[in-house]
């Protein structure tokens, strides 16, 4: 009996954990850049999100974006939230800071970055955390979110349809071989008329 109690204690012990796991998870959240694309020379646009951070909410954050230079250039951004963005924060960083002081505790966009596309290649997007806080009054709390980088796509511009060959050309490189065609078509149009006015004879001396 005393052996059950304990086995029963132990896996009220391991529930409870993950319990507090799982709470303390929701509760860090999560942030995100999604994925953008260009093509060369043309420009395109990222977000930065985050989601499932619990009460009291997201009290203060500022979140650095890097990516590779040598592909990309951010050439503006904007902040939600009140907060406030600086695509010139450093050679191949974007910063956006913010607070809330009544939390933000639901799934939602601080920014977005418009990137604009040197050459053909991938950039990864590296989310780095400087603060990320939450919005307890008088004593905010550190929070831990998970993070999900993302990727800039640059690539050649889309080719036009200059490949397909331009309307009425027909397919037959060989001029010979166009003219036995007709022909052949010519034939069968007389052999159809043909049959036809033999039938049609049969018909009347029925």
């Amino acid at each position: 009996m005393k052996r059950n109690v304990g086995i029963l204690a132990v896996i009220a012990a391991a529930i409870a954990v993950l319990i507090l796991a799982g709470t303390a998870f929701a509760q860090d959240g999560g942030v995100s850049v999604s994925d953008g694309s260009a093509e060369d020379g043309e420009s395109g646009d990222v977000t930065i999100d985050v989601t499932n951070v619990g009460d009291p909410g997201l009290g203060a954050w500022t979140i650095d974006i890097s990516y590779d230079s040598d592909l990309l250039t951010a050439v503006d951004c904007g902040a939600e939230q009140g907060g406030v963005c600086n695509e010139n924060f450093s050679d191949n960083e974007v910063r956006i800071t913010g607070a809330s002081a009544g939390g933000l505790d639901d799934d939602t966009s601080l920014g977005s970055i418009t990137f604009e596309c040197d050459g053909e290649g991938e950039s990864d997007l590296t989310i780095s955390l400087s603060v990320f806080a939450d919005a307890t009054i008088g004593n905010p709390q550190d929070l831990d979110p998970s993070t999900s980088n993302g990727t800039f796509t640059c690539g050649a511009e889309v080719a036009g349809p200059t490949d397909l060959p331009p309307t009425g050309t027909s397919f037959v490189s060989d001029g010979g071989s166009s003219s036995l065609s007709w022909f052949i078509a010519l034939f069968a149009v007389i052999g159809v008329l043909g049959l036809a006015a033999s039938y049609g004879v049969v018909r009347l001396r029925q």
